[in-house]
């Protein structure tokens, strides 16, 4: 693995829809930043296209990161947190808001390109939709297929992520599986489409984040890893294992096993917690979770108990608490 980073949202106000001002006051994107870099182990920082960072911007950043002794694991593009982007992005009815969109991924990809990001996320939170026969879902796909084959044309130096996801801001997202993401990869014909994989999307999602990781390595598509929890109704993005904590065992262990080699990124929003803390409450079971997959008897004990049902759960707790 290439190191482990932080989203500078995870430092925000802590915003939900019932307390609009958020739960904290606000932080300087440089308050933020220097705060991570205090972080244990984390080399990398996350950001988002162009809030962070713009075209015109990249030297005084990159002075900013070189100050910090970080450096961009990550970079999203801002395509759905704003009123203008409410018909959505690559699926608009606009033209105007479809070439738009285009345009500000091509810029992010270069931006991305000069601090040596390998990967830029697309979360289409607006591609979707709200109501039956609201959409033409045919139009939608189509645009959905060309759009993203244009744009990952512009350099196939640079990935492109899509980091699936069943709501928000639509009710209901186009990109909202691995499976359907993995398609729409598939269905542009480029190598440098594939998918973010954000592990409390997958909950969601209804999916076990082990089996969609190890589908997604196996298909040389997955880029980049967004690590959070939730209680699978809804997209928390709390502290990495603070619910899931067998699933994120055998997450770790096929990243291992398939040999992962991306960033591992912490994708938290903290309404109510100090970020910091949150922060280190993952790294904490990080830390712990490698170093269990990595004990020399862990694979033994997983392959030994493969195919014997609930046995396997038992064989992984007398490995965590003794016999």
């Amino acid at each position: 693995m290439k190191g482990i980073g932080v989203g500078v949202w995870s430092f925000g106000m802590g915003t939900d829809r019932y307390v609009g001002n958020g739960y904290k006051p606000y932080m300087k994107v440089e308050e933020r930043i220097a705060q991570i870099a205090k972080l244990p182990n984390v080399t990398g920082l996350e950001i988002t296209f162009p809030n962070e960072v713009d075209t015109k911007s990249t030297k005084q950043f990159k002075q900013l990161l070189d100050k910090n002794g970080l450096k961009l694991c990550g970079m999203g593009v801002e395509i759905v947190c704003d009123g203008e982007w409410k018909t959505g992005s690559f699926t608009s009815p606009d033209p105007q808001r479809r070439e738009k969109t285009i345009s500000m991924v091509r810029d992010a990809m270069d931006v991305a390109a000069e601090f040596g990001v390998s990967t830029v996320s697309l979360w289409l939170g607006q591609d979707g939709f709200d109501y039956a026969f609201e959409e033409d879902y045919e139009f939608a796909w189509n645009n959905l297929v060309e759009g993203l084959r244009t744009v990952a044309s512009h350099r196939t130096d640079i990935q492109l992520g899509l980091e699936y996801k069943t709501s928000e801001p639509k009710m209901a997202n186009y990109v909202n599986s691995g499976g359907k993401a993995l398609a729409l990869a598939y269905a542009t014909g480029k190598k440098n489409v594939g998918i973010t994989l954000d592990v409390g999307h997958a909950f969601n999602a209804r999916e076990n984040p082990a089996e969609i990781a190890a589908v997604l390595l196996a298909e040389k598509r997955l880029f980049h890893l967004h690590l959070n929890d939730n209680y699978a109704w809804a997209d928390d993005d709390m502290p990495v294992g603070s619910v899931h904590l067998i699933q994120y065992i055998e997450l770790f262990y096929w990243l291992k096993k398939m040999q992962y080699d991306g960033w591992l990124s912490l994708d938290l929003y903290p309404y109510r917690d100090n970020p910091s803390e949150a922060c280190l409450t993952s790294l904490h079971f990080i830390e712990k979770l490698q170093n269990l997959v990595n004990q020399p008897d862990f694979d033994e004990v997983v392959e030994s108990n493969r195919y014997k049902g609930s046995r396997s759960i038992r064989a992984m707790y007398e490995l965590l608490m003794g016999k």
